[in-house]
């Protein structure tokens, strides 16, 4: 059966509009802010208040031509109560308002044409374009797109408007065109949206819009049915029997097999309309079974404990209520320990009964928590492998918080807006209320409304004491208040100690005073005013703990080295000095002191208490014979001897990851007692390059220390190992002189004569870097060594098959022949399949490669497999449809693994060659334009023929005369003489000068075409 005809027509429609909501919207913005520095008109600033104080007068002014034309819903928009706007929250039509309004641009012959005047290029005759398009597109019938033709035409119509406009993004729009549409479906579902308010504004319209309400609401229909479509094409007949067992449903085998199939001949597009539509409200069905047994066990997620002491903050907790109410989404911030969180959290306790459903999210763990809360709703089946965030926020928002308007997300503790925190803010508070701390300011310019948390005043400090201690005086109170600066969580902490211990107030203040001035005393750079008076205040409680538990003071100091947000309890099971029963005493004993707090089996503290911890152990005054960093790193010593069971399939422990970049990064180990690599391999399993790059680095520092002094052969192999891995990921990331080589090479010299497995790894990972770098009479000289000496050996099998790339077919052949598959673990296995399909490739033979793919996919799907395995199938695949010819179907692989990736060298490379081949040479030169100058021979061969095409001598000579690539001195030679003929050929185009010109024109092609050829990814 083929493709139903509504599936293609509402795929074509999604694609267009696809194509207005990033390309034409993003290309608007560029116009209103007048980003190509147009002499013919000037643009807007891009300060959002700035933007904001205009449209307020524009507003103000009731003969400006805007308030003829905006309704209420679009001025609320254009000046929001937080007093900032963005144009990423306008449409398309209010762009074009604002555009012809405001600044001024109209086509010849002014906006009420109904055609433009010929030849009119005008930034105003684009504009109306791109207005006609829109409103074709949105009151016109989804039959409109009904075809591939009419698809395309619109495509090319969009296409001329964008080149118009000089739009920077046009690879963008062309992966639009097949790109998987479920990477996009919170737009999809935003399409839903626009179309119903489009229906309003034409029904408050004087004039008869019946038509086009009725072509809209069936364009919505068909939308919203293809848009279930996308959301539930993940599920299979596994899923469906783990969902029916999660809501202990009675289902049969046939029932669920029929489901399956169901929801298989989805997958397939085979189902006609009815069966969709029975299956959507299948799938419905199960939906809201799931959410009545949600509703009745779990309708909050992850909040934390009461708040034991608290004092005060009603305004505050007021003022986030009212306008959360009013659909605003808020960020409380300032410095750490006034008290953000805190007032979150009483926020939550007073008000959780008014939320149908509450999620309190860490930001620093935000895409892990997305899918624990997905799990915790059973909606585990519609999560793919490897899900993006726009996937995990749209899932979240449309199954879970689906209906539910009194929907509250906590998102705790902003350390860094990245990529996926700007988008799940963006989305989430359109649909349900937000609120977020951070340290972190300016969070108006991401639409949200800021309130800073000030430190108690006076009045408040005093207030908060007298509540606590009933039998103080009002003037030791008052004393004290004055003393602890009024910060909240100072106060916090004196109240606990002085529970704890019954001491009286003016003795504690006594106390406070002796420890303070010490404190001030010292000229600690890093240390604020408020920093010192907690280091003052805990300064008393560690004196204390270390009289009650010597122990306790320890778990403290090595926990200061930790991630502070979930420290797993059973890490502290690896300690020798405590049992459970104690280690369940001494949590107790911290959570008394309000040192550390317990929840869900993790601990956290507080980052200020690890600040002050850490600085008096440098100091070395937190304990006296025993160091807690030296403690810590033998768990994690014993951690790592534990794990490297589970090292076979990849499940490592997330914790012990983190903890160790936490103290590597702190720069508190002077020595690396457990295995590096093995912390290497898992940030490179998580594709967390910087965080590899950064690991890399310091291993490497701390271990050529160490092994100076040490000179034993254990350090030395680990140092080649992180060596080796630091030379790979600084090149990816462009930052690796190839000096960096030659001097490591010349201190170890010796060491590096010696024959061993690690040996053998660095030279050839310093092998791969010659070859990127051109240093052709290096690289053949390291390969050639390690061919002759590994060929007739046997072992060292995964040197080989990583070697085997870098040789003719027999040489190849030779390598693969002397590897013995008996013997090779699961992950080599993988390896051998890279190496093989490689070959085929090499030889042209694609059918046997593509089936050496189809073993390597099975093989994946066998074990689990960290990320990066995944992602060198698909990277081999995209090469292999490549070599094919098969370049649509390669461009769309390499957008696929750029989707969820780090993106390297390597990949940029692939996505080049596959442009060029597909004639969009400028494209491809934007796209390496960023690594124009990162000394990558293989890149300045790609850049050097697309600047040749242009006739760019200047910038080709200069970028092969940089080069240290050897194999470009006859190309540099042969463009020089084509440079000079060219020169000729402006004064004199006598036939022979020409004939000449077009004669080295090809030889130069030709080369550059050998060149391109030969590279092998």
């Amino acid at each position: 059966m083929s493709t139903p005809l509504y599936i293609l027509q509402s795929e074509y429609w999604v694609r267009i509009n696809l194509a207005l909501e990033y390309c034409i919207k993003e290309v608007l913005i560029d116009v209103l802010h007048n980003v190509h520095n147009d002499t013919s008109y000037t643009g807007l600033p891009t300060c959002p208040k700035q933007l904001y104080q205009i449209f307020v007068q524009c507003k103000q002014n009731k003969k400006h031509e805007l308030n003829k034309v905006l309704k209420k819903e679009q001025w609320e928009i254009l000046c929001p109560q937080n007093g900032s706007t963005n144009p990423e929250d306008w449409d398309i039509t209010l762009l074009i308002a604002v555009l012809r309004s405001v600044v001024g641009l109209q086509p010849a012959g002014g906006w009420k044409i109904k055609s433009l005047q010929p030849n009119d290029q005008s930034i105003g005759a684009f504009l109306f374009l791109i207005r006609n398009l829109r409103n074709e597109l949105m009151h016109g019938s989804i039959n409109a797109v009904s075809n591939l033709q009419a698809f395309k035409q619109l495509r090319s119509r969009m296409e001329n408007i964008l080149l118009g406009l000089k739009y920077k993004n046009m690879q963008m729009f062309y992966d639009l065109e097949s790109c998987p549409l479920d990477k996009h479906v919170l737009v999809i579902s935003r399409m839903v949206t626009n179309l119903d308010q489009e229906v309003d504004l034409l029904r408050n319209e004087a004039s008869d819009n019946s038509n086009a309400i009725k072509n809209i609401e069936q364009t919505n229909q068909w939308i919203k049915t293809y848009l279930k479509q996308l959301s539930s094409a993940k599920a299979d007949k596994t899923d469906v029997e783990d969902l029916a067992k999660s809501m202990n449903m009675k289902a049969d085998k046939d029932e669920i097999d029929d489901l399956a199939k169901s929801m298989n001949s989805r997958l397939n597009t085979k189902a006609n309309k009815d069966e969709i539509d029975k299956l959507s409200n299948k799938v419905d069905q199960l939906s809201m079974e799931s959410k009545s047994v949600n509703d009745t066990t779990k309708t909050h997620w992850n909040l934390p404990e009461p708040v034991s002491i608290f004092f005060g903050r009603e305004s505050l907790i007021e003022s986030i209520h009212l306008k959360l109410q009013q659909n605003q989404a808020i960020a409380l911030s300032e410095m750490g320990g006034v008290g953000k969180t805190q007032t979150a959290a009483k926020f939550v306790q007073i008000h959780k009964d008014e939320y149908q459903k509450i999620f309190w999210i860490s930001a620093v763990r935000l895409k892990r928590s997305l899918k624990e809360i997905l799990c915790a709703f059973r909606c585990k089946q519609l999560i793919a492998d490897e899900p993006s965030m726009e996937t995990l926020t749209f899932i979240f928002l449309s199954k879970i918080c689906e209906g539910s308007k009194g929907s509250l997300v906590v998102l705790d503790d902003v350390t860094d807006v990245t990529k996926d925190v700007t988008l799940f803010i963006r989305n989430v508070k359109e649909k349900i209320s937000l609120l977020l701390t951070s340290q972190l300011r300016d969070w108006e310019d991401y639409g949200l409304i800021q309130i800073a948390v000030p430190c108690f005043h006076e009045q408040e400090s005093i207030g908060f004491l007298q509540n606590e201690l009933t039998t103080a005086s009002h003037q030791e109170i008052s004393i004290l208040a004055n003393r602890l600066q009024s910060l909240p969580l100072a106060l916090h902490q004196a109240i606990c100690y002085i529970k704890k211990h019954k001491v009286p107030l003016h003795k504690y203040i006594e106390q406070f005073e002796a420890c303070r001035e010490s404190v001030l005393g010292m000229k600690i750079n890093s240390f604020t005013e408020y920093d010192k008076t907690l280091l003052t205040v805990w300064d008393m409680a560690f004196a204390k703990i270390r009289v009650e538990s010597k122990n306790a003071l320890l778990i403290l100091g090595m926990m200061a080295f930790m991630d502070n947000r979930r420290i797993n309890k059973k890490t502290f099971s690896y300690f020798d000095k405590v049992d459970e029963f104690e280690l369940n005493e001494i949590i107790s004993l911290l959570g008394q002191y309000s040192l550390v707090n317990e929840r869900n089996d993790c601990l956290e503290i507080h980052s200020l208490v690890q600040k002050v911890i850490r600085y008096r152990i440098e100091q070395k005054q937190f304990v006296e014979d025993e160091c807690p960093l030296t403690l810590l790193e033998g768990v994690l010593l014993k951690i790592d001897v534990s794990i490297k069971d589970l090292v076979i399939n990849c499940d490592y422990e997330d914790l012990w990851y983190i903890h160790v970049f936490r103290l590597i990064m702190s720069g508190a180990l002077n020595a690396i007692n457990f295995d590096a690599y093995l912390v290497l391999d898992i940030a490179a399993g998580r594709m967390e390059m910087e965080n590899l790059y950064l690991l890399a680095e310091l291993f490497v520092q701390v271990l050529l220390k160490q092994y100076r002094l040490s000179r034993d052969v254990k350090t030395f192999d680990m140092l080649l190992c992180c060596h080796r891995r630091f030379i790979y990921v600084s090149s990816q990331l462009g930052l690796l002189n190839v000096n960096e080589i030659f001097s490591f090479e010349k201190e170890f010299s010796s060491e590096l004569e010696e024959n061993s497995v690690e040996v053998y790894q660095w030279k050839l990972t310093q092998a791969e870097l010659y070859n990127i770098h051109g240093r052709m009479l290096l690289f053949s000289d390291v390969v050639q060594n390690l061919y002759n000496e590994l060929v007739k050996k046997k072992g060292f099998d995964d040197i080989k098959l990583r070697l085997a790339r870098f040789f003719t077919v027999s040489d190849v052949e030779a390598l693969l022949n002397s590897v013995d598959t008996n013997n090779l673990s699961d992950t080599d296995f993988l390896m051998y399949y890279h190496a093989k399909c490689s070959l085929y490739i090499k030889k042209g033979c694609f059918d046997l490669a593509e089936q050496v793919m189809k073993n390597w996919k099975e093989h994946l799907h066998r074990k689990r497999f960290s990320r990066l395995w995944h992602f060198n199938f698909t990277k081999k695949n995209c090469f292999l449809l490549y070599k094919k010819g098969d370049y649509n179907e390669a461009l769309l692989a390499c957008d696929e693994f750029k989707q969820d990736f780090f993106i390297d060298a390597h990949d940029l490379i692939t996505e080049a060659l596959i442009l060029i081949k597909l004639g969009k040479f400028d494209d491809a030169e934007v796209l390496l334009d960023d690594f124009n100058q990162r000394n990558n021979g293989i890149i300045i061969r790609i850049i050097s023929y697309l600047k040749f095409r242009k006739h760019d001598f200047e910038a080709v000579v200069k970028l092969l005369s940089d080069a240290e690539d050897e194999r470009l001195s006859n190309l540099l030679f042969l463009v020089n003489e084509y440079a000079k003929l060219h020169r000729q050929l402006e004064n004199n185009k006598s036939r022979e000068i020409v004939e000449r010109c077009l004669q080295m024109k090809k030889i130069v092609n030709e080369l550059f075409q050998v060149e391109l050829d030969s590279i092998h990814i």
